[in-house]
């Protein structure tokens, strides 16, 4: 079970067979209907998800309206950290946007291998640092470039997200409405 998330793994930190063998027994494969929730605001996240197929989004709701913090697609983590490390409630929900194939591990299992194996520490070091970096990258970006800039890097970091992601839910993450979003593809230079 779960060679693609090896595989995924291995690219970053070469695992011993024996951190692979001992992660294995506590991933558990979980498939997610479309619009179902991985996480509600509120609860705790007691499970981070890989995924390795299909996509969510990571959403707050203020006021009866949803504001779109984040979209997790391929090979990439899903959850709320803070929640997972801190015990504390999440902020915003995770929703799956297609059907969704990912593992999921628990807390006290994930950092009792982090204990043991050095590679996997390593592992979840460089997956905080990369979520840290892609954070600041995305706040520098919301206070310096224009709206247009905003869209054309999502594009260029996402080519597939125009295809995959509705229109309102990509305004609402690069901090505009649908119709001046709709505005900007209209002028493609």
């Amino acid at each position: 079970m779960g060679e693609e998330l090896r595989d995924f793994f291995e690219k970053q930190v070469p695992l011993e067979d024996e951190a692979w063998e001992d992660l294995q027994k506590i991933i558990s494969l979980k498939d997610l209907k479309k619009k179902q929730h991985f996480l509600r605001q509120g609860e705790i996240c007691r499970q981070l998800g890989f995924i390795v197929c299909g996509y969510v989004r990571l959403y707050y709701l203020k006021d009866g309206e949803e504001i779109t913090k984040d979209f997790n697609f391929e090979n990439s983590f899903c959850g709320s950290y803070a929640s997972f490390s801190l015990g504390q409630p999440s902020r915003f929900n995770v929703i799956a946007m297609e059907k969704v194939k990912l593992y999921a591990i628990g807390r006290d299992e994930l950092f009792r291998l982090f204990d043991k194996y050095s590679s996997l520490q390593k592992l979840g070091r460089l997956s905080m640092e990369h979520m840290f970096i892609r954070k600041e990258m995305r706040e520098s970006s919301f206070l310096l470039d224009s709206a247009e800039q905003r869209y054309k890097d999502l594009l260029s970091q996402y080519p597939q997200i125009q295809q995959r992601v509705p229109l309102k839910y990509l305004a609402s993450y690069l901090g505009m409405t649908a119709e001046t979003l709709s505005r900007i593809r209209g002028n493609k230079t």
